[in-house]
Parts: structure tokens; sequence; C-alpha cells
């Protein structure tokens, strides 16, 4: 069996395009314009596209309604180094993000921020502690 890549995380969301053109602004990502409509943004992250669609896509992937309880799901985004994580922080917030944590280092070998976008989605700038 051949090895599996991520290739897209979709979200849903209450505007595409507008959560789209924060990740663009914010975090410098860059849009897929091929597959622009009204229903479905696309950028690029790196080696993984992550999508946003309106709630129209529901009967497409035949999943039902659910209600949203809590955060469901952290995007991380790696920025290169500390000093950037803060820097990019700083950007996002500009933009229109919420800061929920400030950076600091994890157990994990990671110095963090952790943030949501202007629709309550969690995501975090992540850097090597010690980079």
């Amino acid at each position: 069996m051949p090895k599996l890549n991520v290739a897209y995380v979709t979200f849903l969301a209450r505007d595409v395009a507008a959560l789209a053109q924060f990740y663009i602004d914010a975090l410098g990502l860059e849009e897929v314009l091929s597959s622009r409509d009204e229903r479905y943004r696309e950028v690029r992250g790196g080696g993984c596209m992550i999508g946003f669609a309106t709630e129209t896509v529901r009967p497409y992937v035949n999943l039902p309604e659910i209600e949203p309880v809590g955060t469901r799901s952290i995007l991380t985004f790696d920025g290169g180094s500390v000093a950037a994580v803060s820097e990019w922080a700083q950007r996002a917030v500009a933009h229109g993000a919420a800061l929920v944590r400030e950076g600091l280092d994890t157990p994990f070998g990671q110095h963090q921020a952790v943030l949501s976008d202007p629709e309550g989605n969690a995501f975090r700038l992540s850097a090597a502690t010690g980079s």
C-alpha cells in the first residue's frame, strides 16, 4: 500500500471569503484560485491545503449537522524560530485573531503561542525550543 499524506484540511465557515482572507493576510498563506467559488476557498499552507467551506457542502460529504462543543481541532503552523512565533502572533492579532496564550516553552520541545481566528478556530504558532 502507498503511504498516505495529508492533502487537505477543511473547516466549515460562516464566511469563507473573509476567513480565507484572514489566513492570507495574517499568516501569508497563498490562495489556490482554481478552487475558488461562492461556497469554498482554499489556501496553501506548506504541503497541505486548508479549505473553508459553507454549510452547503454537508450533502456532498454526507455529514449530519452537529453542535460544536468546545475546540474540536487545532491547526499548528511552524513559525521557524522562537522570535518569529511572537512576530507572527502579533501580525495575526493585528488582522483579527484573538491571543489565547502567549508563546511559551512546552514539555514537548516546542515554543508555542495559541490563538483563535475570527470564527473561533484554534491555531498554534510553533517553533523548536531554542531556535
